[in-house]
């Protein structure tokens, strides 16, 4: 290797140093531009990636700014959900009801499908389609996991939610709905062929403008021939045999009258100053509500009190979820007012309790199933209990939940049915290779 010295050089000139500080200075900022170029390339899909996961979650759509305080309260106060779901939404409050819709775990199965649908389509008018296809693809959720709910009544939600879809631009989604009434119209057990040509009429337009030549061949078959139908056996809900009322402490009945009054006191506080001046009010539902919360703990921690019946045991846990459903709502702003600081900081740690409280849950109710000395008996109870839990998962009410384990119970249950000659005719199955997977009928008519 050699070496060689470079001949030496002139000073540069005044004019020609200010060129190379431009020139320099213009690299250094392409260089930074590139930079910020690159990374926008990582973050980007990291961004689009998050906003995906947040809006899957029906919960984050809520939006606490819109929901008026002493209406929300009222829930808190004692109003029973399934009658103020309803009047908000007549009122025009979508976002009350909404809020309602998705942490109340004790709404009847058909309100909370009939109402999702109605809010849905109070925010596609408000052009919101956010809200209104989450609120929407809830309420699908909701109408294929209901029971008990006539047929009839089934097959109109699923139609009258793929319209909604259409309208709101959501091609695929509608089809997938639409598809799903028809399989209702020519599977669901009890159906008169007025009534199965009421509900394929209902989504004939869709099915043919979005449906693939199959598909329209199909409806086309059992709109010529709406009464012939396979016989099979429509699933009765039994689940509420599997709960019975527990002894309540009385502590815990006069703590949750507090609750009550103190909530009744801010709500006729904003009323009176018009949400002026309630610091009082608001301090003393927020104490009744974590003292409420620390004795609904201990009743908890007690679950599994072998002096308890099974049924007894099942009723508790049920009713400490639907508690810290309400925990979650008020944390998350669900009510318009913040009234619990500090359960705002542990968000995560109550939907983990939520998630255990559900699995705690599902474990039970397989232990009540196996004490069932009827084979049929207990395969039906099966089945509907994984098809419980599932929707309870799909409608966001269980956290974590295994849905690989509860998808293949159902399909399992559903096979061992047919062996005993008791076919169902709406089977569910776990469709995990949809975008997003997703809970669907399965199609038992070829």
């Amino acid at each position: 290797m050699t070496f060689q010295t470079s001949p030496l050089q002139s000073p540069p000139s005044p004019g020609r140093t200010w060129l190379r500080i431009l020139l320099l200075v213009g690299f250094f900022l392409s260089l930074l531009v590139g930079l910020a170029a690159l990374s926008g390339l990582y973050l980007l899909p990291n961004l689009e990636e998050e906003t995906t996961v947040q809006l899957s979650d029906p919960l984050l759509l809520v939006e606490p700014d819109r929901i008026p305080p002493h209406l929300a309260l009222l829930q808190l106060a004692g109003a029973e959900g399934d009658a103020l779901v309803r009047q908000a939404a007549t009122a025009g409050e979508s976002t009350l009801a909404y809020a309602i819709l998705v942490y109340d775990g004790s709404l009847t199965p058909s309100r909370r499908a009939n109402e999702l649908v109605r809010v849905g389509r109070q925010f596609l008018a408000g052009d919101d389609p956010v809200r209104g296809i989450a609120a929407l693809n809830l309420a699908r959720s909701a109408t294929l996991f209901a029971l008990p709910m006539p047929p009839l009544e089934r097959g109109q939600l699923l139609a009258n939610i793929a319209d909604g879809l259409l309208l709101a631009d959501d091609a695929s989604g509608a089809r997938q709905t639409a598809l799903q009434a028809q399989h209702v119209a020519a599977q669901a057990a009890g159906l008169l062929p007025a009534q199965r040509l009421q509900i394929l009429q209902a989504v004939e337009p869709i099915i043919r403008g979005q449906g693939n030549p199959e598909e329209v061949q199909r409806l086309d078959e059992l709109l010529r021939a709406p009464g012939q139908v396979p016989e099979r056996v429509a699933l009765t809900s039994r689940l509420d045999q599997l709960q019975s009322d527990y002894p309540t402490p009385p502590t815990l009945i006069q703590i949750s009258a507090d609750r009550v009054i103190a909530a009744q006191a801010l709500i006729d506080r904003i009323w009176l100053t018009g949400g002026q001046d309630i610091e009082p009010e608001r301090a003393a539902l927020s104490q009744a509500l974590m003292a409420e919360d620390r004795l609904r703990a201990e009743t908890y921690a007690g679950w599994n009190n072998p002096a308890l019946q099974l049924a007894q045991r099942h009723r508790i846990l049920l009713d400490y979820r639907n508690w810290l459903l309400v925990k979650l709502r008020v944390a998350e702003g669900g009510f318009g007012v913040q009234v619990a600081e500090n359960w705002s900081a542990e968000i995560n740690p109550t939907r983990q309790g939520l998630g255990r409280v559900m699995g705690e849950l599902n474990a039970l109710v397989n232990a009540q199933i196996d004490e069932d000395p009827d084979p049929i008996s207990q395969a039906v109870l099966r089945l509907e209990a994984a098809q419980w839990l599932a929707g309870q998962a799909a409608l966001g009410l269980y956290p974590n939940a295994p849905l690989g384990d509860l998808s293949s119970r159902m399909e399992t249950t559903q096979a061992e049915l047919e062996t005993l000659s008791i076919p169902i005719d709406l089977p569910l199955f776990f469709d995990n290779g949809a975008e997003p997977p997703e809970f669907r009928i399965a199609r038992r008519y070829e």
